[in-house]
């Protein structure tokens, strides 16, 4: 019985990390979500976990990075991402298979390197996926169903769908219940996280960006992950916030308007900048501290 629980909370904290949560109950809320969106999109969110829990394990990759759900949320958002864009065949359930496999593998090359992958390996993934797919016209795309919803503040809404959409969903219900689930497990990264996806709006809006897109968070997902990436209790984490969000939120500006792939990978590149500042603010801090020791 212990160990079904252990493995339960294991794939769950695999969705959770999606939106760097180590949390099963943050795992259950976002798997509701999906599954209120689409039950289609919930199976494949909780196959593809599985399937890259699984892989880690066979493997004998670490338990300690296992246990805190590493392996399952880039499989997580490739399973959800082709369930998304196409509509499901025997291939697509093949290639999220196999794709949840591959992401687990290169998972484990950035954590054996010490390369901060985050949601990497589910861009090269996805991407490789849906071009092969379009090119040789192996599936058919899937038409997103319109949500009818109700009438809000406008800055909660475009934050709640930004949220919705960082895991491809549409509806503010499905942005909530993501809020909740960070909210939960860490009260500062999701308020970071509604914080930085009404600043990317405002970027947006000031862009003269589309009114339609702002409104429905396509220029705000990546931010919302930005915003709980660096979140923290001190006046520099605030500073890191702001600095990702609007790298991010330029950079998706600039790939929607070349009619690229957006997926996470303006979230990606902001921390990748975010990394190195990091380690020279770090160095800079050390040798300040040599030498006042002197």
């Amino acid at each position: 019985m212990k160990k079904i629980k252990s493995i339960v909370e294991t794939v769950l904290k695999g969705i959770g990390q999606i939106m760097l949560q180590e949390s099963a109950w943050t795992g259950l809320l976002f798997l509701i979500a999906i599954s209120y969106d689409s039950i289609l999109m919930g199976v494949a969110a909780l196959l593809s976990s599985i399937i890259g829990t699984a892989t880690a394990k066979i493997c004998n990759f670490s338990d300690e990075n296992i246990k805190a759900g590493l392996y399952g949320f880039n499989a997580t958002l490739v399973g959800v991402g082709l369930a998304f864009f196409f509509e499901t065949s025997p291939l697509i359930w093949f290639l999220l298979v196999l794709g949840s496999v591959l992401s687990t593998l290169l998972m484990e090359f950035s954590i054996r390197k010490k390369i901060p992958f985050f949601t990497f390996p589910f861009i090269v993934i996805t991407v490789i996926a849906v071009l092969s797919i379009q090119h040789f016209g192996l599936a058919v795309a899937r038409i997103p169903v319109v949500n009818v919803e109700m009438k809000e503040l406008e800055d909660f809404a475009v934050a709640a769908h930004a949220y919705s959409e960082v895991i491809f969903q549409g509806t503010i219900a499905a942005g909530l219940l993501f809020f909740i689930g960070v909210f939960l497990n860490n009260p500062t990264a999701a308020l970071y996280g509604f914080l930085a996806a009404v600043i990317a709006a405002a970027i947006a809006h000031f862009d003269q960006d589309s009114v339609k897109l702002i409104e429905d968070g396509m220029f705000s997902f990546n931010a919302v992950l930005c915003g709980i990436a660096c979140s923290g209790t001190k006046p520099r984490d605030g500073l890191y916030v702001l600095l990702s969000v609007i790298i991010a939120t330029y950079f998706d500006i600039f790939m929607m308007h070349n009619g690229w792939i957006t997926l996470t990978f303006p979230f990606v590149l902001s921390m990748w900048v975010i990394v190195f500042l990091k380690k020279i603010v770090g160095r800079f801090e050390n040798k300040t501290a040599i030498v006042e020791e002197n």
